[in-house]
């Protein structure tokens, strides 16, 4: 987890080398449909439906055995203790464990690499700092166990940390 663009999708990738998995990225189902906006009033009236959609898969994987990295922000949602019970309760109900690492970058480098990966649904956020600052911080308190990578390092010192901690938090080496 962690805001668009701290680096989730390169720490997923890079894991993605190490681990066999289902990849599921929110941005695949929204981009279907809203490929250019995040802030269009119809993408906000269906995002969480979205989502429904993306965990629905991840759940339908895990019960069959699969493991499933999620690339996902999720910087609103461990904000409601509704959503936690229900992320919790699925892992739970799927014989899975929940492994959280959030990504993290200084806000210099975030705004940079939106600058830099110029998706028009970007455009609102750079456009709007402060508010997209306030409605996904940095430091969202988390109210799971997790690790934070920070993602300001090399890609390839991020990926061995978030290994590390997978594996010890699998009991596996």
């Amino acid at each position: 987890m962690g805001v668009p663009a701290s680096g989730k999708t390169t720490l997923a990738k890079a894991l993605l080398d190490r681990f066999v998995c289902v990849y599921l990225d929110n941005n695949f189902i929204a981009d279907a449909f809203f490929s250019e906006t995040r802030t269009d009033p119809q993408y906000i009236k269906l995002r969480l439906r979205l989502y429904d959609v993306l965990y629905r898969i991840a759940e339908e994987n895990l019960q069959v055995g699969n493991t499933v990295l999620l690339d996902v922000p999720h910087v609103t949602h461990v904000r409601d203790a509704q959503w936690c019970s229900f992320i919790q309760s699925l892992a739970d109900r799927s014989g899975a464990r929940l492994i959280v690492v959030r990504c993290r970058c200084s806000e210099e480098s975030l705004k940079e690499r939106l600058e830099a990966r110029g998706e028009p649904r970007d455009d609102w956020k750079l456009s709007n700092w402060r508010e997209f600052m306030r409605r996904e911080p940095l430091d969202v308190p988390i109210p799971f166990e997790h690790l934070d990578v920070d993602t300001d390092y090399a890609p390839a010192d991020a990926a061995a940390l978030a290994c590390s901690y997978i594996r010890t938090r699998l009991g596996t080496r």
